[in-house]
Order: structure tokens, then C-alpha cells, then sequence
């Protein structure tokens, strides 16, 4: 006769694709006495344990008294996810709610510290403080002041940063056009319009004052990257075709991750909160830089 044990043992044997013969051998016990325990039998008291432990739930669940333990990721994803069930500001507790974790994660860098505590709450008139791990693994970043808080998680590749970063004409292009400072205007403002607007290049022009082909340029060289910023037309007063720019706020996050990398460079901490070191090898292998020599891109 099936028992709610049985049931739950069954189930959770089907689910996992785990043979009776298998979890007989882990346990220590026989096929049949697994095949007896899943027709309405009991294991002896000490088997329980492991049973459990096998399947990576609670004892109490394989009486049906608890609910299935969840992974440690699946309890981060119920408690991010009931952020939304907020009408109100439920993007800002859910961006809260996981820097609260990413802190986590720099702490639990720190062999030394065993418990979670609150990271310092730090304001824009405060000296800037930020927590870093280095390792040849990769590496994390995260600036703790209120004014601009971000966090940056790196793995390295399996070739290595040097082959998987190669300097590209695409990326000098890139640094050279923001080098101008007129550019880097165009592109902050480029990044002030919404989904449904459109700009006018003798509007930006206007504005910075620059020539309007200088605009025009600058922003068909936005245009080119990854559908960023996008190029249309409207008909204008005089009855003629005229360029218009839009932005794409969903895909137009690099350049904001850009510009806290500039200031990352520019701007030196004044502290850190905690700063773990497991690397003492350099980021870029040299043996991977022979491209430098040619004129490979």
C-alpha cells in the first residue's frame, strides 16, 4: 500500500533519473529493499539522513510535512522577484535588494569574515570607498557611495584577456571620436532621449555649438554600433528630407558602463571597505600580445 513516504520517494527517485539500483548502492542496501521502502515499507531510522541528503531535501519532506528545499539561487530569484509584487517602486527595492546580494558576494570574498553585515551607508560629500576582488579567476568592483553605486563582475576567459580583447581599428575609431569633447556632448545627449524621441542634428548643433556637419558626422558614427542610436527621416518645413536620431534606452547601456569606467580611471578611491588580492599575476600575458608587432587589428 502506497504511504506519502513511498509517494515522495518514488517521485523524487523519477525526477532526479536515479534507478533503484543506484540509490540502493549509495545507501548500502539492496534493490528489493528500495523497491519494499517505494511499496509501503520504511527504511531503518539511520537511513533517513541520507536519503534526504541524496536528494538534497529535508527529512520532513520525505514525510510531506515541508516543502522542497530550494537551491540557494532559487531563494535569491523568490526574494528578488517579490519586489514586484510591490505596486510601488518595485524596480527600486528590486536594484536594493540585489546590491544587497552583490555586497554579499564581495564579503564572502574575505575569508575572514563569516557573517553578512550591512555595507556603510555612504553620501556624495563622503570620501569615495569601494570593495574589490582580484583574482586570476577574474575579477569584482563595487563603489559604495549612494551618489553612484555600481558593481562589476569580470570571469576571465579561458584564452585570457589579452586574446579575447584585441585592439581592434573598430575600438581605436571608438576612443579617438571620444576624445572630442563636442563628441562625448553629443553622446550625453543622445542618451537624454526617451524610446519615442527623435533629435535633429542643427538642434544638437545648436545647443554645444558646433558646425551642424560636425553634429551630423558625430552622430552617423553612433548610428554604427549595435543599434544604439538609430538614423530616420522626417519631412521638414520646407517640404525636404531631413536626418533625425533616436536612442534606445534598452541597448544604449554601454556607453553609461563606458563612463563609469572613465571615471573608475580618473577618479581614485579614497578607501577601501574591503579589498581581497588573489592574483599576483598580470592581467594581459605578453606571450598573447604578438599582435602588436603587425598590423593585425
Amino acid at each position: 500500500m502506497d504511504t506519502v513516504f513511498s509517494s515522495q520517494l518514488q517521485r523524487l527517485r523519477k525526477e532526479h533519473n536515479v534507478t533503484q539500483e543506484t540509490l540502493a548502492a549509495h545507501l548500502g542496501v539492496s534493490p528489493q529493499a528500495v523497491s519494499k521502502w517505494e511499496n509501503g515499507s520504511y527504511p531503518d531510522g539511520d537511513l533517513l539522513p541520507k536519503i534526504a541528503d541524496f536528494f538534497g531535501v529535508s527529512i520532513d519532506y520525505l514525510y510531506g510535512r515541508a516543502k522542497e528545499d530550494a537551491s540557494v539561487v532559487q531563494q535569491i530569484i523568490d526574494e528578488l522577484q517579490k519586489s514586484f509584487q510591490s505596486s510601488e517602486n518595485s524596480e527600486k527595492l528590486f536594484f536594493e535588494q540585489a546590491m544587497k546580494y552583490v555586497w554579499a558576494i564581495q564579503t564572502a570574498s574575505w575569508a575572514a569574515n563569516k557573517y553578512y553585515y550591512d555595507r556603510p551607508e555612504l553620501n556624495v560629500t563622503d570620501s569615495i570607498t569601494v570593495s574589490e576582488l582580484s583574482s586570476k579567476e577574474g575579477f569584482s568592483y563595487m563603489r559604495l557611495n549612494k551618489d553612484l553605486e555600481y558593481y562589476f563582475l569580470v570571469k576571465q576567459p579561458k584564452e585570457g584577456f589579452a586574446k579575447r580583447l584585441r585592439i581592434t581599428d573598430e575600438m581605436a575609431e571608438l576612443f579617438a571620436f571620444l576624445g572630442d569633447k563636442s563628441n562625448l556632448k553629443i553622446l550625453h545627449y543622445m542618451l537624454s532621449l526617451n524610446w519615442k524621441e527623435a533629435v535633429r542634428a542643427k538642434t544638437i548643433a545648436k545647443l554645444i555649438n558646433i558646425p551642424v556637419e560636425k553634429a551630423e558626422k558625430a552622430l552617423d558614427f553612433l548610428c554604427k554600433f549595435n543599434g544604439m542610436f538609430t538614423k530616420g527621416s522626417i519631412i521638414n518645413e520646407d517640404n525636404k528630407s531631413e536626418n533625425i536620431y533616436q536612442s534606445s534606452p534598452v541597448k544604449a547601456v554601454a556607453p553609461i558602463m563606458l563612463m563609469i569606467c572613465a571615471d573608475m580611471m580618473t577618479t581614485s578611491p579614497s578607501s577601501y571597505q574591503n579589498q581581497v588580492g588573489w592574483n599576483d599575476e598580470a592581467w594581459l600575458r605578453r606571450e598573447d600580445l604578438s599582435f602588436l608587432k603587425n598590423n593585425e587589428g
